[in-house]
């Protein structure tokens, strides 16, 4: 295995990736095509194919992620992991990997790896019918907020983002961030946000903006994982006009549950404390919850 074996995802990949994925279902953000386009840059994403699977590897930070397709035995997914160790391409880490895979032959797996199970990197899974509905006490509080922002701004609209506002909530996006403390994240973010303008209509995304007073104050850009389960890429909202998060997240699971939609993919929290609960606070119904696996 040699850096010019592995290659950049490209959209023309699409139909490689959806065949391999069908051989493992999973709802993980990190096999959504969409997000292997988008962050390529800011992560030097790159692929190769191996024994009928496709293998990323994040050569930013040398993570292999764990092969998309039917699963690998132990053995000789530690041989793969090795071979890219050795000849410089992987740090003998594999990202990714579905909890179920450890647990399932975790004797066979001690052999070879050491396990490490990372909480922050966990995706966050909603159902989408109760998200649409806010039912039951947890979601309490979001209803009340959406009542506020209702009689607050009664004139508050809703749009689908396409390739003619699409630059709307790019713009929106740069603005609400230049109002967050710079950091790396802002600025990989940034990276992935102009992949967007992009590859939108490539990449078969969609979007919601969510007006009042005539400008927008929130969005969300998201695409299919599977065929039940969207991922949400990207979620912005002015949180200084109470409610516009919560009646966006509420309307974008409507207007999801409606395109046959069951689960809904809001990612990590990567173990920063708002952002944290945020996400808890509107009642997970589950998580992906990833090991990664270390060569001994």
């Amino acid at each position: 295995m040699k850096d010019s074996d592995l290659r950049p995802v490209a959209c023309a990949d699409r139909a490689l990736f959806q065949k391999a994925l069908a051989e493992r279902e999973t709802c993980s953000c990190e096999c959504a095509f969409a997000n292997l386009i988008l962050w390529q840059k800011p992560y030097d994403e790159v692929f190769f194919e191996h024994a009928g699977r496709l293998v990323v590897v994040e050569r930013a930070t040398r993570l292999m992620h764990f092969p998309i397709g039917r699963t690998l035995p132990p053995q000789e997914l530690a041989a793969l992991a090795g071979e890219l160790q050795r000849n410089g391409l992987g740090n003998g880490t594999i990202y990714d990997v579905p909890e179920e895979y450890w647990t399932g032959q975790s004797v066979e797996c001690a052999k070879w790896f050491d396990v490490e199970i990372d909480e922050d990197a966990f995706d966050y899974l909603y159902e989408l019918e109760h998200l649409a509905t806010l039912s039951g006490p947890l979601l309490r509080k979001k209803r009340n907020l959406i009542r506020q922002f209702e009689r607050n701004v009664p004139d508050a609209t809703f749009a689908d983002i396409g390739p003619d506002n699409l630059e709307t909530a790019l713009t929106l996006a740069r603005t609400l961030n230049q109002k967050l403390q710079a950091c790396t994240f802002l600025e990989e973010e940034d990276v992935a946000l102009a992949a967007v303008r992009e590859y939108f209509p490539a990449l078969e995304m969609g979007g919601l903006l969510l007006f009042a007073g005539g400008q927008p104050v929130g969005f969300s850009l998201y695409s299919r994982i599977n065929a039940d389960t969207w991922d949400i890429h990207f979620e912005k909202a002015d949180h200084t006009i109470k409610g516009a998060p919560q009646a966006l997240t509420a309307e974008l699971a409507k207007r999801l549950l409606a395109r046959g939609g069951r689960l809904m993919n809001r990612e990590q929290d990567m173990g920063e404390p708002g952002l944290r609960q945020a996400k808890r606070s509107l009642d997970p119904c589950g998580f992906v919850r990833r090991v990664f696996l270390k060569l001994k």
